[in-house]
């Protein structure tokens, strides 16, 4: 089974462009080649969240079709553009119906737009996202979620809960002591109690900044906005980073 991977705004402009340049191909002075390649290229869609039918149908068109050329260089049949002109028309007024579902967004957030779209890994290497527990790992990818869509307070929350469930762990794995039936929200403070200031670990240092934004949006009537948090989400980031090494067996 393909895996299925959600679209970004290049897919879009892409899907857009070979489409395009297949109803240009479906002339019959125009080489086989040239619907060849569009065929080929909108296969990849097979993948794309939402846009599966148009990977498929155009995978079983380039494997049908494709046959009948002995060159590339040959001009597309005139019953080959027969079959594929309605299909092309189909497939945009298909695109017309799942548009309808869709939700365009600007994402606000001062930080690289890019990584955000691909996720809480494009933020930390190999060996640092593998040291986090599927729960972290989770609550990253929502925080990268609420960060694309404007969810600021949202984003805030989930990469403070992320680092709490990871300092749990720090604290745990350092004292050989269980604070299980310490609450989230709660971890911050103990651990700033425990490890004051001046000889607190360089692994925990950020803690300080951690537990004030933490204790911020606790109070309902407080709303982050775009500047909190991006500097929280990098601040927790920068924290995974620092915990890699003294997280591990």
């Amino acid at each position: 089974m393909t895996e299925k991977v959600n679209l970004d705004a290049t897919d879009l402009y892409e899907l857009g462009f070979w489409l395009g340049r297949l109803d240009t191909s479906l002339d019959t002075h125009c080489p086989w080649s040239m619907a060849r390649v569009c065929l080929e290229s909108l296969s990849d869609y097979k993948s794309k969240e939402g846009l599966e039918f148009i990977g498929e149908a155009a995978s079983h068109y380039y494997r049908s079709l494709d046959g009948d050329y002995a060159k590339l260089e040959e001009n597309i049949t005139g019953e080959h553009c027969f079959i594929l002109r309605p299909v092309v028309g189909k497939w945009r007024g298909q695109i017309e119906l799942v548009l309808k579902d869709w939700i365009l967004c600007q994402p606000h957030a001062h930080i690289d737009i890019g990584k955000l779209i691909k996720g809480p890994r494009s933020f930390l290497a190999g060996e640092e996202w593998n040291t986090l527990i599927p729960l972290e790992q989770e609550g990253l990818h929502e925080a990268t979620q609420c960060l694309l869509f404007n969810n600021f307070t949202s984003a805030e929350f989930m990469a403070l809960r992320t680092v709490e469930s990871l300092l749990r762990r720090w604290y745990e794995k350092h004292t050989k002591k269980s604070i299980s039936d310490v609450t989230f929200g709660q971890v911050l403070n103990l651990l700033d109690k425990e490890f004051p200031e001046p000889t607190r670990p360089r692994e925990i240092s950020p803690l300080y900044n951690l537990k004030e934004r933490r204790n911020a949006i606790a109070h309902p009537e407080v709303i982050s906005n775009e500047e909190e948090a991006t500097m929280t989400f990098m601040l927790v980031i920068h924290q995974c980073k620092l915990l890699k090494n003294k997280l591990v067996p």
